[in-house]
């Protein structure tokens, strides 16, 4: 996807959540997190539908905290 030229990563929060908890699972979480960091710009959808548990949020911090001065996010 391409938002304005930018390479564009755009996750619905409760797909993304189920995307992580389920990496965790099968080992490739590093792998997930790390595609993540490279995309240029992401957008997470339909933030606040669900409450978020503990591991939810500390998935999300790590996410966050990858992309800290390197790309853009949007949350929605």
């Amino acid at each position: 996807m391409s938002f304005d030229g930018l390479r564009t990563l755009c996750r619905r929060l409760p797909r993304l959540l189920e995307e992580l908890t389920l990496a965790r699972a099968d080992g490739s979480y590093a792998r997930l997190l790390a595609r993540l960091e490279r995309a240029p710009l992401l957008i997470i959808d339909d933030w606040g539908l669900t409450p978020l548990k503990d591991s939810h949020r500390r998935n999300i911090l790590e996410i966050f905290e990858d992309r800290y001065g390197k790309s853009s996010s949007i949350i929605k």
